[in-house]
C-alpha cells in the first residue's frame, strides 16, 4: 500500500525533526524518571520553536502530540508495572486530541501531557544509578535483586558478600537513603507484582514463592506500600496477560 505524502513547509519539516528529537528525549526522560531534565528539554524545544509556531499547521501539532502520547504508553508497557493505568491515559489523550487543536494549545497539552505520565508513576520503583554507587554499596544491591525469591536478611547477605556489616549499613543508608532491609522489602514487592500479572498463582503461593515471611503479612504489606490488595492489582492488569 502506498500512503499519499503530506506536503510540508520548510517550517514544518524543521519543526518535525526538532519534535522528533525532543520525543526521543522525552521518552528516555520517561523511562529514567528525570521530569525535570524533562520539563528543561520542553522550555529550551519552545524556546526555539515559538517564532514558527504558528506557520505549522494544527494537524501536524496534533500528530505531534498523537506520536508524543503513543511512545511515552510504550514505554510505561516496557520499564513499568502499572500497565493498565498507561493504557486508559493514553485513550484519554487520544479521544481529547480528536477535538479542535489550535497553535495556542499545542504547548500546555505538551506539557500536561508529559506532567501526566509522570504522575502516574509507581511511587514504589526504586530508581538506582548503579555507577554512582560505592563497590560495597553497588554488591548489595546486585545480590538482593537476583536472590530476591530467598530467604533474605542484611546481617546474612553481608556475610554472605564478606562485607563489615556495620561499614555497609551506613554506607547504604547514606547513599540510598534507606536500609538494606527496606530495599530487600522492595525488591520482594515488586517481584510480586510480576508474578501477580504474568502467571496465575495464588495469592499465597506467590507470599511463599518470594519468602515474604507469609501470606497474611504480605497482603498487608502491598496494601499498605501500593494502596491496593494483591488480587486487585492483579485484576486491574489482568488486560495483558493472557491465559495459556
Amino acid at each position: 500500500m502506498n500512503f499519499p505524502e503530506l506536503k510540508l513547509s520548510q517550517t514544518e519539516r524543521d519543526f518535525n525533526f526538532d519534535f522528533a528529537i525532543l520525543e526521543h528525549d522525552l521518552s528516555y526522560f520517561f523511562e529514567k524518571r528525570c521530569l525535570d531534565y524533562a520539563l528543561e528539554h520542553i522550555n529550551r524545544f519552545n524556546h526555539k520553536i515559538k517564532d514558527n509556531l504558528y506557520n505549522v499547521r494544527p494537524l501536524i501539532l496534533k500528530e505531534a502530540l498523537i506520536s508524543l502520547t503513543c511512545d511515552l504508553a510504550s514505554v510505561s508497557f516496557y520499564h513499568y508495572l502499572n500497565m493498565i493505568t498507561f493504557v486508559n491515559l493514553r485513550k484519554d489523550i487520544l479521544h481529547y486530541l480528536t477535538t479542535t487543536l489550535t497553535n495556542d494549545d499545542f504547548m500546555p497539552l505538551l506539557e500536561s501531557i508529559v506532567n501526566n505520565y509522570f504522575s502516574n508513576l509507581d511511587t514504589l520503583d526504586i530508581p538506582i544509578d548503579g555507577t554512582r554507587l560505592s563497590k560495597q554499596v553497588a554488591l548489595v544491591v546486585y545480590y538482593i535483586d537476583n536472590h530476591c525469591d530467598e530467604p533474605l536478611r542484611a546481617n546474612t547477605i553481608l556475610e554472605e558478600l564478606t562485607l563489615d556489616p556495620e561499614y555497609t549499613k551506613r554506607k547504604f543508608r547514606k547513599e540510598l537513603g534507606f536500609t538494606i532491609n527496606f530495599y530487600i522489602r522492595h525488591a520482594k514487592l515488586q517481584r510480586a507484582k510480576q508474578l501477580l500479572i504474568n502467571t496465575h498463582l495464588p495469592i499465597g503461593e506467590i507470599a511463599e514463592r518470594i519468602n515474604f515471611y507469609n501470606s497474611a503479612e504480605f497482603a498487608r504489606q502491598f496494601q499498605k506500600e501500593f494502596d491496593i490488595t494483591p488480587s486487585k492489582y492483579r485484576e486491574l492488569n489482568q488486560i495483558f496477560y493472557k491465559e495459556e
